[in-house]
């Protein structure tokens, strides 16, 4: 593509205002240089905020710098105004964005939507060009804006290229989704040859599984609970959950539906046969490891009513959604001509490829596929444009549509695979989060369905906190507003598994009371008990998900100080029972006991029991509990 001046590219017809649609905050009444909105052209509140920040922070000197941002908010945006502030303050001349390859596509490909953007934000007449090769990259040397990808600065053409580029002026960097970039990997030891006089590092999720450190991302050293160094990303400005649902037509709501197994387990040696839940295996594994093991061994997530249980209630909920939304068309002729979408994320290709045969063999009338890296690349191009496109209603995959995939239309999600990590589940999360302006906004909700043996319960609980905080941020809160959470597993061996039985559907909801979330009663649905043919017993129920419904007990627990009072008693006469039973096993007298536990709490939860939150304070009971249950500190 060569380059355009975005004078000449608005000339022509632009059948793509996507970014342009999506922005509908307010501007604070604020100065930024040399931006100077036109057409009514609105920037986001965190926009501002950050760009007010980098502005100040240029003028001072300090030029590396990061902004965290939710998936939807306007990373986009937020990047080429960094660079208009930055040209303007007569900072960097050039502009290189680096992207993954597979974010290219749905962020900055269409030169007339950059375009739109610069004129809305009143820059210059810049010139700019999508480079992912040398052919391309070559000829436009002398472009203001190259937009371009990590593998390609990595390869041997990529470097050199760069480094002619780079040299001709000065450059401002922005490393967009820049998680994927590890300051001890390639692309990082590449870019890094690059000269360039400033820096913007954007990402909503800032950090790696593996913990390792993200290059051109400030941090700073904080001393942690158990008095370790612990080293911590430093965002000039970050945007939060809260903050987009507060502002609204942002994210989709949540809500978390969570599949329950019992699990027969006979012991190979005594012949003693135990039931347990998914979640109550958990607590008897060391590790959330050990259960997908056992598991997997068993092909536990391939059997034909464990995808049964799991896929048949998300494919009513999708049913159901769909139906509301042909009802609502029928009545509304602005009503959206996109219906709703499904993912299902899958944990390998022959995982997705026997939920694939389930879905086509118990829902016909779905139109159904499956990409993954067996697929060959040009059936699954042409499968994920079909997908993108709204031809295919349901798609299963193995890592093939993450962040840079934007289908705004999917609103349920089954994850099924062993995916745990705090940024990937986010990222997978958010494909079905981003709000879709067609529907209304009872419809704008992502149903997520999992079964109870994933351990997504901090995450999710995260997610929904944000939420309910965002939303009483935005306007007076309501019951119909409630969304849900989920609980936890994993596992233990010398165990033959002799029989599974879908037991229920739980749908948990978190009530937000004075900047603390807890739990609401949850009222399960038991299984219809139907037998199966199958070397595992299964049996089947109800697919429906249950209704929360708060108790009257429930409704006297608003005065905080009284609810950690009297956690505080529970904690402490369960603590006093669990010092009687361990007298006998430990060194010492009852007092001595106490303060053993006393102790080994603190080591736990970082604080002592005064200093605890009613989360805390719950979290130390169900340890206490355990610790009695197992006669012995946990």
């Amino acid at each position: 593509m060569n380059p355009q001046p975005f004078s000449e590219v608005l000339a022509q017809p632009s059948p793509a205002t996507r970014l342009l649609n999506d922005h509908s905050a307010v501007l604070p009444d604020v100065v930024l240089p040399g931006i100077t909105l036109r057409e009514g052209f609105r920037l986001r509140a965190g926009q501002v905020a950050f760009l007010q920040k980098l502005a100040h922070a240029f003028k001072t000197g300090s030029m590396a710098h990061l902004g965290v941002f939710v998936p939807g908010y306007g990373k986009t945006i937020t990047a080429l105004a960094s660079f208009v502030i930055a040209r303007h303050l007569d900072i960097a001349q050039k502009l290189v964005v680096f992207v993954p390859r597979g974010n290219l596509r749905d962020q900055y490909a269409d030169s007339r939507d950059l375009a739109a953007v610069f004129r809305n934000l009143g820059a210059p007449a810049f010139s700019f060009c999508v480079a992912d090769s040398e052919r391309t990259f070559l000829k436009n040397l002398h472009t203001d804006i190259i937009i371009t990808t990590y593998q390609y600065a990595s390869g041997k053409g990529g470097k050199e290229a760069l480094k002619r580029f780079c040299t001709g002026a000065a450059c401002m960097f922005v490393f967009d989704e820049v998680h994927h970039l590890s300051e001890e990997g390639s692309w990082a030891g590449s870019i890094n040859q690059f000269p360039f006089v400033c820096s913007v590092a954007l990402s909503g999720t800032p950090m790696r599984s593996d913990n390792k450190s993200l290059f051109g991302v400030p941090t700073e050293t904080r001393t942690g609970g158990d008095g370790r160094q612990v080293q911590f990303y430093k965002p000039l400005h970050e945007t939060l959950l809260r903050d987009a649902h507060s502002e609204g037509g942002i994210l989709k709501r949540v809500a978390v539906h969570i599949i329950d197994y019992t699990v027969k387990l006979k012991n190979t040696d005594t012949g003693e046969i135990v039931e347990l839940s998914l979640d109550k295996l958990s607590k008897e594994a060391s590790s959330g490891a050990e259960v997908d093991a056992f598991l997997a061994r068993k092909k536990l997530r391939f059997h034909e009513v464990y995808l049964d249980a799991l896929l048949r209630p998300a494919f009513e909920r999708f049913a159901e959604k769909r139906r509301e939304l042909e009802r609502l068309g029928a009545s509304d002729s602005k009503a959206s001509a996109r219906q709703h979408q499904m993912l299902i994320i899958a944990m390998s290709n022959k995982h997705a490829e026997a939920m694939l045969d389930y879905v086509q063999s118990h829902f016909p009338e779905v139109r159904s596929g499956r990409i993954g890296q067996d697929v060959p690349e040009e059936e699954r191009m042409r499968l994920l444009q079909d997908y993108r496109e709204g031809r295919l209603d349901v798609m299963v995959q193995v890592d093939m549509i993450g962040e840079g995939t934007d289908i705004k239309p999917i609103s349920v999600i089954v994850k099924a695979d062993l995916v745990r990590a705090l940024s990937k589940t986010m990222q997978q999360i958010f494909r079905g989060m981003r709000y879709y302006a067609g529907f209304s906004e009872e419809a704008n909700v992502c149903d997520i369905y999992a079964s109870n043996d994933a351990e997504l319960v901090q995450i999710l609980e995260w997610i929904s906190n944000e939420e309910q905080i965002g939303v009483q941020l935005r306007k007076p809160r309501n019951d119909a507003e409630k969304r849900s959470r989920t609980q936890a597993p994993q596992q233990n061996e010398l165990w033959q598994l002799a029989d599974v039985e879908h037991q229920s559907i739980e749908t948990h909801a978190l009530t937000l009371f004075e900047g603390y979330l807890r739990p609401t009663p949850v009222v399960k649905r038991s299984a219809k008990k139907q037998p199966l043919q199958g070397a595992l017993l299964f049996r089947t129920g109800d697919a429906a998900s249950s209704q929360t419904t708060p108790s009257q007990d429930e409704s006297v627990h608003l005065n905080i100080a009284e609810r950690e009072r009297t956690l505080r008693q529970e904690c402490s006469a369960l603590a006093a029972r669990l010092a009687r039973s361990l007298e006998g096993t430990m060194i010492g007298d009852s007092r001595t006991v106490i303060s053993k536990i006393h102790s080994a709490a603190i080591r736990r939860f970082t604080k002592t029991q005064e200093q605890m939150s009613v989360p805390e304070l719950l979290k130390k009971r169900e340890w206490l509990e355990q610790c009695i249950s197992a006669r012995r500190i946990v």
